[in-house]
């Protein structure tokens, strides 16, 4: 695939170097920043806290098993790494997502040809302060390394297909299998993004094979032989590419080769489960479930990325030095992943993240466009846009911009468990920490306490989380049917003083998430006096 010249000076020729770097790694710093600022300050969600607790045991047994409920093996075990070397807590679970988060924002750099100078550095800023962007980065799941890994795979490919005829192009592959093996040891969605690119490559390959045929007007058969001879040279480096690839997904399936899996089992288990979980909506929604989380949060994303849609798709030459064909990958991506991400009957808020990214790069390129400027008067390099509408433009950009900052810092630090918050969805309740202090303050150590926690449905997480160090602790849908226990968490409807004396235990009252109350019942005796 032959690519257009460097179009950073077409672009945005008045952006030195110098400049473009120095702003580019301030932007890096920021984001990085604002993604640890009171990292671990947000009690733990439900899914969090399951996560922490299979790296935990991961990291005390060496014990791993693949459950596609779960997700893949990657985080657990990146994880495990930084339990080993940083501690324990809830700040050191979520420094995995947040090396990811900061990551993507730096794979950017890779994208200077296709999106020129002022391009990057917008869509670096559009991502490095996206609402959804960093309360992902700050969460203790897989979705900002799939994040990650589908931008390297973008990067990797296109500066693969560049760097053709250059040993440059061995790294860049390297970094394209590497980063999908990952992503496919993170979660499943790994898949659709392997069917999306998939089929686009196919039919792009399709093209490339059918314009050589009608142009040089030779006969089908021998026009395919000859492309296929003209792709033999590059098969052994593509094959070993596989290799490791597959090498990659293996090492963490198997947990550094302890487990005996097959990648034909690992593909089986999670296609299996996510389309019986499509199938009985277990997390349904409406299709247009991810609109209103969309025009919330990321307002600058949305409306400059749609824009940036359309107006990519129709200039195809608008410019020679513009990669018409990588903007037209772009718009495919972005419209596949709304649609696909719409119909799946799995719906959260942090898959939003995923449709976020390709939006978030049509709307950087565009506004790199507008507001480029020409080197020699100052003045906008682009004659497509008007003085009036690019007044227009920074208006309804700096409007939106601020609309955004505001959410990203009201959901990331003052209302980031709030349930009336779109990105919250089920957040575990500040009460937790409160919860900790109390049991924390009784009259007797974590390894000699005796604590029940009951719930018929056993949602009771993430208690077990933040219970690690009490070794009596135990878990069950129904109370014990002894009474050899300091204390007991149940449901607010259990009135327990039926079977403990009042006189003899006290009780306190916690909410552990939206519309889950629970009571704490314990020994008297058990607080400190004095």
């Amino acid at each position: 695939m032959q690519q257009s010249p460097d179009n950073e000076t077409a672009n945005s020729p008045g952006l030195t170097d110098k400049k473009y770097w120095l702003f580019g790694l301030l932007i890096v710093f920021f984001a990085l920043a604002i993604r640890l600022f009171e990292l671990g300050e947000r009690v733990f969600h439900h899914d969090e806290s399951v996560h922490a607790s299979f790296t935990l045991k991961l990291l005390e047994h060496g014990e791993y098993s693949y459950n596609p409920a779960y997700h893949g093996p990657f985080l657990f075990h990146s994880s495990a790494a930084v339990f080993h070397f940083l501690g324990i807590n809830d700040t050191t679970a979520r420094l995995v997502p947040v090396f990811f988060g900061v990551a993507t924002i730096l794979v950017l750099f890779l994208l200077k040809k296709e999106l020129g100078k002022s391009g990057v550095l917008w869509t670096m800023f559009l991502l490095a302060f996206s609402p959804g962007m960093v309360y992902f980065s700050r969460f203790f799941r897989n979705d900002m390394i799939i994040i990650f890994c589908t931008l390297a795979v973008v990067a990797g490919v296109f500066r693969y297909l560049d760097n053709i005829h250059s040993s440059k192009r061995y790294l860049y592959l390297i970094l394209a299998a590497s980063s999908l093996a990952i992503a496919v040891s993170s979660k499943e969605n790994a898949y659709l993004i392997l069917l999306t690119f998939g089929a686009y490559a196919g039919l792009g390959l399709l093209y490339w094979i059918y314009s050589d045929w009608k142009k040089e007007g030779m006969g089908l058969q021998k026009a395919l032989l000859r492309k296929i001879s003209s792709l033999l040279p590059y098969l052994p480096e593509i094959l070993l590419s596989g290799a490791l690839f597959v090498f990659i997904v293996l090492f963490f399936y198997s947990s550094v080769f302890r487990n005996d899996v097959s990648l034909f089992s690992i593909v089986e288990r999670a296609f299996n489960h996510w389309m019986a979980m499509h199938r009985i909506e277990r997390i349904g929604g409406p299709f247009y479930y991810y609109i209103p989380i969309l025009f919330r949060y990321e307002i600058p994303v949305i409306l400059f990325g749609t824009a940036g849609f359309f107006h990519f798709l129709r200039n195809k030459g608008r410019n020679k030095g513009q990669n018409y064909s990588f903007f037209l990958f772009l718009c495919y991506w972005a419209l596949t992943s709304l649609l696909l991400y719409s119909y799946l009957q799995e719906k959260v808020p942090w898959l939003v993240v995923h449709i976020v990214l390709p939006f978030g790069l049509l709307a950087g390129a565009l506004l790199g466009e507008i507001f480029s400027r020409d080197a020699k008067d100052g003045q906008p390099k682009n004659a497509n846009y008007s003085g009036k509408t690019r007044t227009l433009m920074a208006g309804i950009l700096a409007l939106t911009l601020l609309v955004s900052m505001g959410q990203c810092i009201s959901v990331n630090y003052y209302r980031s468990m709030e349930p009336s918050e779109l990105m919250t969805y089920t957040q575990a309740s500040p009460d937790i920490r409160e919860l900790m202090e109390k049991i924390g303050g009784f009259d007797r150590s974590p390894e000699t306490l005796r604590l029940y926690v009951i719930d018929p449905n056993k949602l009771y997480w993430p208690l077990p989380w933040y219970l690690r160090d009490y070794e009596k602790a135990a878990y069950s849908s129904k109370p014990p049917a002894s009474s050899k226990y300091d204390a007991i968490i149940v449901p607010a409807s259990y009135d327990m003083y039926r079977e403990l004396p009042e006189e003899e235990y006290s009780s306190y009252n916690f909410t552990l998430r939206p519309g889950r109350d629970f009571t704490l019942y314990y020994e008297k005796k058990l607080e400190k006096t004095g």
